[in-house]
């Protein structure tokens, strides 16, 4: 019987424990700071003093979540990649929920085994990567943005988890052949006004190098329980330090900063 006040820890499909999201991120995070010269007292005292300025959840953290939305972009992957799942144009075809052929309940199988139909579905349309018409039901993206705000919150929290963990092996790991891949592209004196048209070039660059990468990881993809596997990702992030792009001014063009023009013999026009 577990101690009063214990959360109760579900079982994953296939028998898996779930991971100790908040411990992953806590130690993450305690151990970069440490050995970046932080003292872990002091680092105790701000835990408990940011803590106490936070509400109480609506509802608590259920990890079994966090395979079922892992799982989302990999529906609408398959579904832009897999030949019988596109048109004459190479264009994903609008799929009714089930069918004898082609359908959207084998691409939710393929992707998440085990997992219930119609929650994936409602679940997918609540992100806004799926969007339905009639019986029939089309991707809305190649990328899943989603608005929904639980699933969004999981996500990131993933996201995190995945950044901490590369961190904390590299900060503790001698062998340079064993690091895992970290590199970051930094310029300290970017113009506020440019902030706009960056953020707009990085997300485009950014998406379609992910879309190629995603590609060549699902070309090592093995079906479930036929020889050890790992969950492997990437994922790209910019900051600004300090943050300056706010939801009210990320949608303001502003104006572009203005581009030295160099002459045919390689001299910067002003």
């Amino acid at each position: 019987m577990p101690r009063r006040g214990a959360q109760r820890i579900r079982r994953l499909a296939g028998g898996e424990e779930p991971r100790a999201y908040a411990h992953e991120v806590l130690s993450g995070c305690a151990t970069i700071l440490v050995k970046t010269g932080h003292s872990p007292k002091s680092l105790e005292q701000a835990f408990q003093q940011i803590c106490r300025t936070l509400a109480e959840p609506i509802r608590a953290f259920d990890p079994s979540n966090v395979p079922f939305v892992a799982g989302f972009p990999n529906v609408v992957a398959y579904w832009y990649t897999d030949p019988a799942y596109l048109d004459r144009r190479n264009q994903p075809l609008s799929l009714p929920l089930r069918a004898r052929g082609a359908c959207l309940a084998r691409l939710i199988r393929r992707a998440l085994p085990g997992q219930n139909i119609e929650p994936v579905v409602e679940a997918l349309i609540r992100t806004g990567a799926l969007q339905r018409r009639g019986r029939l039901y089309t991707p809305t993206d190649r990328f899943i943005a989603y608005t929904d705000l639980s699933s969004a919150h999981v996500h990131q929290l993933t996201s995190l988890v995945g950044m901490l963990s590369t961190v904390h092996h590299n900060l503790s790991c001698t062998d340079m052949r064993s690091k895992l891949l970290e590199r970051v592209a930094t310029n300290l004196y970017v113009p506020i006004r440019a902030l706009p048209e960056i953020h707009r070039r990085l997300k485009r660059e950014m998406t379609a190098l992910l879309w190629k990468l995603d590609g060549y990881l699902r070309s090592f993809e093995v079906k479930p329980g036929s020889e050890p596997t790992t969950s492997l990702g990437l994922g790209g992030y910019v900051y600004e330090n300090p943050l300056v792009t706010t939801a009210r001014t990320a949608g303001k063009a502003g104006r572009p900063p203005r581009r030295a023009k160099k002459s045919r013999r390689g001299r910067k026009i002003p």
